[in-house]
């Protein structure tokens, strides 16, 4: 099998010859990444004034006055101070100056509903730019032979991006004191990232699938109760899934947090995969009950072994996502986290994770008695619980 045929097996559940992974541009699954627009010029906008752009890729910022008088503000110096930072979408970033993160979500960018639709005319992004798709088709035309081509739409999807505008805890409270306008903004976002899959197909991007990107959860339970998150989200997703569908291709969410109690809204809204960065934070034993109904990308825990453990359980840990999270038909992707910097994830340890591929990753190596050896009911952050009785051979 080449890349992209592992990864259509494992979504469905057709025995893979070993779990695909997603690592940059040399896994089996590749991002094309949508860009802000060539049109846009961060800084210049009237209320922009002292705000930079937010962007993490090559950008040569055509800097405003206010930026290019200002002796502080010469060549990247202004990255190495704190400051605020301003996306395509008019959201607001703070920067601490000392690091290269993507940073934190900053004051929203509107207080009153009244003021949405002001809002939505002055960042009314066109999702049918061309120059959005250049870069993508660079990534295609150099890396994307036989992989699974993957659109990333949007830094964000519908409810982070209006968390974004809104102001995360007030957009929470919103759901029950203005519910009709927190399905206008879900919907404004969703319909622009429908308009960005239709113009992938335009522009001859031709992706396998989409990915888009929502936390919907944090460290105990998702943010909404699943009654509230099926009467506001089903439909989000929902209009997401059956687009892709009808485009001949699948769609994939990043999502952290315990999410397990809107799993089944989500699979049954037809998302084809969900990935998870830590997924020892919803936990193996509440995803169990989904194993075999959608595939699940996983990474070695962020929050604790990816990061803090020793390469031996890095690489242990491999196997228990194998087992935990898909099947001996598949329905398991290994994910590595794109931007292991930002975590300080030792290099060691990476490189730990991909031998784990290596000796567990392969379906016709694992001894079928494993698939039945009972796992631990008691998951501990910083444990890794031993393999199975028995060697694989190498």
């Amino acid at each position: 099998m080449n890349s992209k045929e592992l990864v259509k097996a494992a979504l469905y559940f057709e025995k893979p010859e070993r779990v695909p992974y997603f690592k940059d541009v040399r896994g089996d699954m590749i991002f094309l990444i949508l860009q802000p627009s060539q049109n846009w010029k961060p800084g210049w906008k009237d209320g922009e004034e002292g705000l930079f752009p937010h962007i993490r890729t090559n950008y040569e910022w055509n800097k405003p006055e206010w930026a290019k008088n200002n002796t502080k503000f010469k060549k990247d110096e202004w990255k190495k101070m704190p400051h605020e930072e301003v996306d395509e979408w008019g959201c607001i970033w703070n920067m601490t100056g000392s690091d290269y993160t993507m940073g934190h979500p900053g004051r929203p960018i509107i207080e009153d509903w009244k003021d949405f639709d002001e809002y939505r005319e002055k960042y009314s992004l066109d999702p049918y730019d061309e120059t959005r798709y250049e870069f993508a088709h660079e990534l295609k035309r150099a890396f994307g032979k036989d992989k699974y081509l993957s659109a990333l739409l949007a830094d964000f999807g519908p409810f982070q991006r209006s968390t974004n505008i809104i102001g995360f805890s007030k957009f929470l409270i919103e759901h029950r004191k203005n519910p009709q306008m927190v399905r206008k903004i879900l919907n404004w976002v969703a319909d622009w990232h429908i308009d960005a899959m239709k113009g992938c197909f335009k522009y001859g991007l031709d992706p396998d699938g989409f990915f888009i990107v929502d936390d919907l959860g944090e460290q105990s339970g998702p943010f909404f109760s699943p009654k509230t998150f099926k009467e506001f989200y089903y439909p989000i997703y929902k209009k997401l899934a059956d687009e892709a569908h009808e485009l001949g291709t699948e769609i994939h969410l990043h999502c952290c947090g315990k999410v397990d109690k809107i799993m089944p809204i989500l699979i049954d809204a037809g998302l084809d995969a969900i990935e998870f960065d830590s997924p020892r934070m919803t936990g193996y034993n509440d995803l169990r009950p989904f194993r075999g109904k959608i595939m699940m990308w996983g990474g070695v825990n962020i929050q604790s072994i990816y990061t803090r453990g020793t390469p031996e359980q890095v690489q242990r840990e491999v196997w228990h996502m194998v087992r935990n999270l898909g099947t001996k038909e598949g329905g398991f992707g290994a994910y590595f986290y794109p931007t292991p910097t930002d975590i300080k994830a030792p290099s060691k340890n990476i490189k730990a994770f991909l031998r784990g591929l290596k000796k567990y990753g392969d379906y016709s190596k694992i001894p079928e008695e494993w698939w039945e050896y009972p796992v631990p009911q008691e998951w501990k952050d910083m444990e890794v619980p031993p393999t199975p009785p028995g060697e694989i051979v190498s």
